[in-house]
């Protein structure tokens, strides 16, 4: 009976969302929003596809540097590999693209399955203190809202008690806490995070988080919106938090909404938030499946089917 209820209450909860959807599609101004789009800078947006694909190199090519010395590979087979995650994320609701690198390059390049998982783990940590000093450094010569200032205190804090761990006792000392069995079984994952192998795949992570401001800027600047370094700034963070659950394929509808958010307190029209967003999309989303697709020999969906079979079978 319970059971009934709850049914009830959610598919009740799924006809108001979907009404207030068709409320907010039938009463926006898309013919505005699809002004702006043909109105944009053809120039500006091709220097924003460049930065950004730079930004993609740097990730393929941190995760390069902390998985070579564990299992050798080639720095081309670790960029075709994060270019066909890249793309397989971007098809899939869930965060399917880390085990497309995995399969990927333990298939193509001959690397060990448990190398590839732990590097893969250690090029995330790389990349979260990339982004927690570029929360920190970043915002200290902007303007920003008062919860971006809270967030920079949080991400600070946080970031030293990280920093003061790893220099007190080191890494390895973290998984030495964890019982026998676990540990013996992160060994691997220890000796990738040893020394100061993390430090340059720390650097292109934050070349990366740079580079995406830099396209969220030249983004925005091309579809005529009004903005500032530190508009740009907030639109990249919301868009990222909003997006960390993947609820959609790419996060389509969500990056929208989260610089309509985002841009509300710069001035910033909703519909000239949408268009920007609808560009932005359409500049990262769309070359990256074109060249996933060639990597894998216009192959891309089947890939994504043999990861979603993997995962389904781990």
């Amino acid at each position: 009976m319970r059971a009934g209820r709850w049914r009830w209450l959610w598919w009740l909860v799924g006809l108001v969302g979907v009404g207030l959807a068709l409320k907010f599609f039938t009463g926006f101004p898309w013919r505005v929003t699809v002004t702006t789009l043909f109105a944009a800078d053809p120039w500006l947006l091709a220097v924003a596809l460049v930065v950004n694909l730079s930004s993609l190199v740097a990730k393929g090519w941190a995760w390069h540097l902390i998985l070579k010395p564990a299992a050798p590979h080639s720095w081309r087979a670790a960029q075709e590999a994060n270019l066909v995650g890249s793309a397989v994320n971007d098809l899939s609701v869930a965060v399917a693209g880390e085990v497309a690198r995995v399969h990927l390059i333990a298939r193509e390049a001959g690397v060990p399955v448990g190398a590839a998982v732990s590097s893969v783990v250690w090029t995330r940590v790389a990349e979260a203190l990339a982004l927690a000093v570029f929360l920190v450094m970043a915002p200290s010569v902007l303007e920003l809202e008062p919860w971006l200032r809270a967030v920079q205190v949080g991400v600070g804090l946080a970031l030293g008690v990280v920093l003061l761990l790893a220099w007190a006792r080191g890494w390895a000392w973290l998984i030495g806490q964890l019982p026998a069995t676990l540990g013996s079984r992160l060994a691997a994952l220890a000796s990738m995070g040893a020394g100061g192998r993390l430090f340059v795949p720390t650097l292109l992570g934050m070349w990366n988080w740079a580079t995406q401001w830099a396209t969220y800027h030249l983004v925005l600047e091309a579809t005529h919106v009004p903005v500032t370094i530190a508009a740009s700034f907030t639109a990249l963070i919301a868009a990222n938090l909003s997006g960390l659950l993947r609820p959609t394929p790419a996060n389509v509808g969500v990056v929208q909404a989260a610089l309509v958010v985002g841009l509300l307190p710069f001035g910033v029209a909703p519909e000239q938030a949408v268009a920007a967003g609808l560009a932005l999309q359409g500049l990262q989303v769309l070359p990256v499946l074109l060249l996933g697709a060639m990597v894998t020999g216009w192959r891309l969906l089947r890939v994504k089917r043999e990861v979603e079979q993997t995962a389904e079978a781990a």
